[in-house]
Formats: C-alpha cells, sequence, structure tokens
C-alpha cells in the first residue's frame, strides 16, 4: 500500500492523473519485489520542508530532491523484515525536480526519485562502487517492472 501526501503549496505543480501515476509505479515497484503487502508513505513537498529534514535528519543545509526514512535497517529487498510491513518515508521536492527536470520531463524524474528512493528504503546505498552498481541494477530493474504498474492511492 501507498499513502501520498502532498503538500497544498506543492500540489499545483503535478496533476491529480500525474500523481496516481506516480502512486501507481510505485505500486508496481513493491509488487515487483513481492512487496504488495507492505506500507510505504510518499510526501510531495517543496524546497523548504525539504531542506529542514535534510538539515535536522543529515545536517546538510540545503534541497535535495528525494529523502528516504527507513522504518528499520533492511538488509535488501529479500530481508524477510521487509514483508508486510510498513517499510518507511520517502520525501520529494517537486520544485528540486521541476528544477533538475524541467516541466516536461517531471513525471519521468519523479519516477526515478521514487525508485532511488524505495531502494534506499530496502536498505541499498550507493556510497561505494560495488553498492552503487547493486542498486543501480535494481534501479534498472524496478523501474522498468513500474512502467506497466496500475494501482490505486489512498490521498491524505
Amino acid at each position: 500500500m501507498v499513502d501520498l501526501l502532498v503538500r497544498p503549496d506543492a500540489q499545483p505543480l503535478l496533476s491529480a492523473p500525474e500523481r496516481r501515476a506516480l502512486v501507481a509505479r510505485l505500486r508496481a515497484a513493491l509488487a515487483a519485489l513481492q512487496l504488495s503487502k507492505s506500507q510505504v508513505t510518499l510526501l510531495l513537498t517543496m524546497d523548504g520542508e525539504i531542506r529542514q529534514l535534510n538539515r535536522d535528519y543529515r545536517k546538510m543545509d540545503r534541497a535535495t530532491d528525494v529523502l528516504s526514512f527507513h522504518q528499520q535497517e533492511f538488509r535488501g529487498e529479500n530481508d524477510p523484515d521487509c514483508h508486510n510491513t510498513f517499510l518507511g518515508d520517502l520525501v520529494i521536492s517537486l520544485e528540486t525536480a521541476l528544477r533538475r527536470s524541467g516541466k516536461g520531463r517531471l513525471p519521468g524524474e519523479l519516477a526515478r526519485l521514487v525508485i532511488h528512493g524505495h531502494c534506499h528504503l530496502l536498505g541499498h546505498d550507493h556510497k561505494r562502487p560495488t553498492q552503487a552498481m547493486k542498486m543501480r541494477a535494481l534501479e534498472a530493474r524496478l523501474l522498468r517492472a513500474s512502467r506497466a504498474g496500475k494501482g490505486g492511492t489512498r490521498a491524505r
């Protein structure tokens, strides 16, 4: 299950159909890993809020595109603890994503960010070359799987 929260100031940047499509991509990525019964919360916000979160939790005083807050430490997508549980929160700044991608490419950039953040929730990282290679391969696999993704959302 994917819970979607969209801050009021972020709503004009992404249409309701684009939001539904983004949630569907995340649901399809979960399904591709047999994690359909696991839960993720996706927050779409703006630079001010993500900058504050980045400063508070990562000691980096700048806006970023995506932050992942895992519920617990997982050892990758095959960790049995990933099943039927709350995986964590993904926070995406639509403002930063738009600035990096441009309006016409925003949905694709958001799909990439949601998959990237999801991989972080599962315990993947890209700090070392071997980790990065493994994470990039999983991201590519999930992006392919999510292209045909269909699913619903519970919006708050």
